[in-house]
């Protein structure tokens, strides 16, 4: 669908907003870092990726240990949040929702730099079109790491989020607590961001089954996770069950491993036949649009709309990349 020359005055303006406002990520250097440090010693000095050693210097509140790639994902989850929410917000009488699942504790550290930085869902709240929404719904497992989300929240005023304890194996007790929370028919944006393959589908399932109208943005961790272990659940099998388990669970049906293009092809090929397949279990349960952002050689920010404005936002944020670069002109 062509867009009108208003429409694309509209949309060039929103995302130079969002680049103007978007991003107070809030960077300090945090001095007690003690940086570089490797996998064997992040494993001693974290706990859910929490450092035990180092807290904020801007709050003294516990910091999520991240690469030095985080910056790049709350980018453009933020950038397609402005787009969405200022788009629609005459659209839908105001119940316009924001979810997020594995959200983290709201600050975050760079390893490699000992930056410490605001996370997704305080680049969210502290974004000047959350005020558009009706309510931000964080969830996650871990009840130090909700508690810590939360006073951050009460410490700037945010009356309008809150954080809860969710456990994605749980997705009926996640969909309900979020149906709970809205008032009537709403749209929705759901971010969901594991460290691995681990989100079962049925949790998607589930909650487009009782909420209807979602955007996804899911963490697709085919460059980390993915990779490490393909190659030797192919050759070894029987001695990778509980991985091909995990697979099973993370795409929603078996086929998969089934397929024989799995047995010639190299891990390139194999992410490829992965994505698509997952891709598929979105087709099976309503999506019609779709679309992925590389992160590094690490994962993927897998998109998925049931609707073409949906696809037609994402591409256009798209269209300028984390170093400012215009790729294909409007």
């Amino acid at each position: 669908m062509e867009l009108t020359l208003h429409s694309q005055s509209i949309i060039i303006y929103i995302i130079t907003m969002a680049k103007k406002e978007a991003f107070d990520l809030e960077e300090v250097i945090n001095p007690n870092c003690e940086r570089k440090c490797n996998r064997e010693r992040r494993y001693e000095i974290t706990e859910d990726n929490l450092c035990s050693e180092t807290r904020s210097v801007i709050d003294g509140l516990p910091i999520r240990c991240v690469g030095e790639w985080a910056q790049e994902k709350i980018h453009y989850l933020v950038n397609y949040f402005n787009i969405f929410t200022i788009s629609m917000k005459e659209k839908w009488g105001g119940n316009i929702y924001y979810i997020e699942i594995c959200s983290g504790p709201g600050r975050c550290i760079d390893r490699k730099s000992g930056t410490e930085f605001n996370g997704t869902s305080l680049c969210i709240v502290q974004n000047h079109a959350f005020k558009f929404l009706k309510k931000a719904i964080f969830f996650d497992y871990n009840q130090h790491v909700v508690e810590t989300l939360g006073r951050r929240l009460e410490n700037r005023g945010i009356t309008t989020a809150r954080a809860y304890v969710g456990d994605y194996y749980d997705p009926v007790q996640i969909r309900d607590h979020i149906m709970s929370e809205i008032q009537g028919n709403g749209l929705f944006l759901i971010f969901i961001d594991p460290t691995d393959c681990s989100v079962p589908f049925e949790l998607i399932k589930c909650l487009k089954e009782g909420i209807k109208n979602i955007d996804f943005i899911i963490n697709f961790p085919v460059g980390s996770d993915f990779n490490r272990n393909i190659g030797n659940v192919i050759s070894s099998p029987k001695t990778h069950e509980k991985v091909i388990e995990k697979y099973r669970n993370f795409l929603g049906y078996d086929d998969f491993f089934y397929d024989q293009r799995l047995l010639t092809s190299d891990n390139l090929q194999r992410r490829n036949i992965f994505r698509e397949y997952y891709i598929n279990s979105f087709r099976r349960i309503g999506y019609k649009y779709f679309d992925s952002r590389k992160i590094r050689n690490y994962y993927d920010l897998m998109f998925a709309s049931s609707h073409e404005k949906g696809i037609e936002f994402w591409e256009k944020i798209n269209r300028t990349g984390f170093d400012g670069q215009r790729s294909i002109p409007f």
